[in-house]
């Protein structure tokens, strides 16, 4: 029945589709974006942007080896795509975290990996604690967050100290959890001379409702993979430093430069 359209039913199509999937991605119907996202992509089946956002929804249905196919798609299409890059990155990540680990070590959940804006932040540590400690760490460990005064240490399962959170974020969530919230945290990165670990809010408490954890100077809008790059272009360099930057914004090929009326009929993702 596609075939049999004119170019601009479809573009219509694609503008009713999309519009579609950003809005059941911001209610969390994530199985429904795959379908709409594969709508789109039946049609347009060079379109990074519904490649980007069908990763996305696979990502949140904890579906990461379609999440990686659709990445890799976009990639085919669109070579700079960062994205799909960046994206493809996490995604190992959390492969690496899924890995066992030495017994007695507490894993953490690999979603936690799943950075959402306003709930996740990626913090450097500072003071260190000794080689020996580190050096028993592992990319992808949970890590407990200890409030002690007006320092945030973190600490392994054997109660000893990894380092410290910065202060400026360290004083936010301090406050944060005494009025209720709760965290998690693991192992995002790991050298004897650098450890960066990903906090999640796993709990708000009624008293907080409405205050973000990890506020950005940008956007609020927590799936950004499904706004056009041009309107995410003025925050670009606006974000913070707690390492909440748009995680979708693409400066590489822009999909606009694809032929969009050069459409295939099959109805699946290639391999």
């Amino acid at each position: 029945m596609t075939q049999a359209l004119s170019a601009e039913e479809k573009l219509r199509l694609k503008k009713q589709w999309t519009d579609l999937a950003i809005r059941q991605a911001q209610e969390g119907q994530w199985g429904e974006a795959v379908l709409t996202n594969k709508n789109i992509l039946n049609m347009f089946s060079q379109e990074p942007d519904a490649y980007n956002r069908l990763g996305k929804a696979y990502s949140e249905l904890g579906q990461y080896s379609e999440a990686r196919q659709a990445y890799s798609q976009t990639l085919k299409y669109s070579p700079g795509n960062t994205i799909a890059k960046k994206n493809l990155d996490r995604l190992q990540t959390l492969q690496d975290a899924s890995a066992p680990g030495p017994v007695g070590v507490d894993r953490i959940d690999p979603r936690l990996f799943i950075e959402e804006t306003g709930k996740t932040g990626t913090t450097e540590l500072i003071n260190l604690g000794p080689a020996p400690v580190l050096s028993r760490l592992g990319v992808g460990d949970r890590v407990n967050l200890v409030v002690d005064g007006h320092r945030l240490l973190v600490r392994n399962a054997a109660e000893e100290t990894i380092g410290q959170v910065e202060p400026r974020l360290a004083g936010r969530l301090i406050s944060y959890i005494k009025e209720g919230n709760r965290y998690a945290a693991g192992i995002l990165t790991l050298d004897l001379h650098l450890v960066r670990i990903i906090i999640r809010e796993e709990y708000q408490h009624p008293n907080m409702f409405g205050t973000v954890s990890f506020p950005s100077q940008g956007s609020g809008d927590t799936v950004r993979a499904y706004i056009k790059d041009s309107i995410l272009r003025h925050d670009r360099d606006e974000d913070d430093e707690m390492g909440t930057d748009d995680e979708y914004y693409d400066g590489g090929d822009d999909s606009e430069d694809l032929n969009e009326f050069e459409f295939e009929g099959n109805s699946d993702i290639e391999e």
